[in-house]
């Protein structure tokens, strides 16, 4: 591989490590959030779901915005303004403020959203198309290191130091992930002599993909499949644990954990077999959807089990992340059907139906906090993209 390209890939999956951990987090710290909306008179279960869908909020409002900033001002300066963006919004949750906590949480969501697109658009310029799914796959277990570390580990810091003291740590690091990736990325965007032209190009190519059905497609793949794992880590699994399986309470940042480290393992994996053996990206999309619909009503009827033990839970959350790593072949197939000096606007739609769908997840725990119910429309949404697949093309390999 380049050299080039191998450091700006290491500064950008190094980003992608802290973005996961603030995704992921308000999993493990819901604790300590009912006791701040307890101090202040807010009822705790409200206060979560905001703290909870802010970030995804802000995050898929930036999509298409940051798929057209990473194309036309290139992934060095937009990833480096964007995380001292995030390191900001740290520093802000971390006064006990709930509002002070939201506002923070939606600067976070900003920050954040430069990063993966920035990844895919990187790899789709730079990198050989037959390495898609294999850098894809390596950028998203990089990132589930950081979804690891929000379970146990930030569980441990912030026993000894506090939810402020932890998130100011993570501020800080974020300040430091931004010098290193302006020094160490080397891709300056399609604008590196106009940055007028440069944002008038990236806006024709995002009308092309507006309009595609293979994108929209995609899209609802991506609702059923990695939407509803990531709200399901961040939010969704410790109230169905809470609700249905209350004696492993104390057990779920070992059980998001096992969630973890299985997608973990999974994706890289993925991402070989879809480069390396199948040479194909479509029937691991499609083995995605099926899997996951059958992985959510497994979760939804399980709780008609008398005896469920925990270790039965904890082989289920492992399979469950084992499942979810199928959905990584999504992002090169948002990218690699369009031209790929635009890789960072192309893959921006797909992701921004992700994570708007992530937000609405997550506010559904406003108004209507019963899991199985969202875990349903989880399974019926990836019944839908299965029988929508047929709409998405095959991006490696012409069929």
């Amino acid at each position: 591989m380049d050299k080039k390209l191998a450091m700006s890939l290491v500064a950008l999956y190094t980003a992608y490590f802290l973005v996961y951990i603030h995704r992921t987090v308000t999993g493990v710290i819901q604790g300590e959030l009912s006791n701040i909306a307890t101090s202040n008179g807010i009822e705790p279960s409200l206060f979560i779901s905001m703290v909870a869908s802010a970030y995804f909020y802000a995050y898929a409002a930036m999509q298409l915005p940051s798929g057209v900033f990473s194309d036309a001002l290139g992934a060095k300066r937009y990833v480096a303004i964007s995380m001292f963006i995030l390191g900001l919004g740290a520093l802000l949750s971390s006064i006990p403020n709930p509002w002070l906590i939201v506002a923070g949480r939606v600067l976070v969501g900003i920050g954040a959203s430069a990063v993966w697109i920035s990844i895919q658009r990187v790899i789709g310029v730079y990198a050989d198309k037959s390495l898609g799914a294999t850098l894809t796959g390596i950028g998203l277990a990089v990132g589930n290191f950081g979804a690891l570390f929000a379970t146990l580990p930030i569980r441990i810091l912030i026993n000894i130091y506090g939810l402020s003291g932890t998130l100011l740590f993570l501020s800080i690091v974020a300040f430091l992930v931004g010098i290193i990736s302006f020094v160490s990325i080397n891709d300056h965007g399609v604008s590196s002599h106009s940055i007028k032209d440069g944002f008038k190009q990236t806006l024709q190519q995002l009308r092309v993909v507006v309009r595609s059905p293979h994108s929209l497609a995609l899209g609802m793949a991506y609702l059923g499949s990695y939407s509803a794992i990531l709200s399901f880590q961040s939010l969704w699994a410790p109230i169905y644990i809470k609700k249905y399986y209350p004696q492993y309470l104390q057990d779920t940042p070992s059980l998001l954990f096992m969630l973890a480290l299985a997608f973990l393992i999974g994706v890289s994996l993925m991402g070989f077999i879809s480069d390396r053996v199948l040479k194909r990206r479509k029937p691991i999309l499609q083995a995605c959807c099926l899997l996951h619909a059958i992985s959510w009503l497994v979760l939804a009827f399980l709780p008609i089990l008398v005896n469920v033990s925990y270790n039965l839970l904890l082989l289920l959350f492992f399979v469950l992340g084992l499942v979810a790593s199928t959905h990584m072949v999504i992002s090169p197939m948002a990218r690699e059907a369009y031209n790929h000096e635009y890789s960072g606007t192309t893959f921006s739609f797909v992701n921004m139906i992700g994570f708007l769908g992530v937000a609405i997840y997550q506010s559904i725990a406003t108004f209507h906090p019963d899991p199985l119910t969202v875990i349903a429309v989880f399974s019926v949404l990836s019944i839908i993209a299965l029988a929508l697949s047929r709409n998405i093309k095959e991006t490696l390999k012409t069929e």
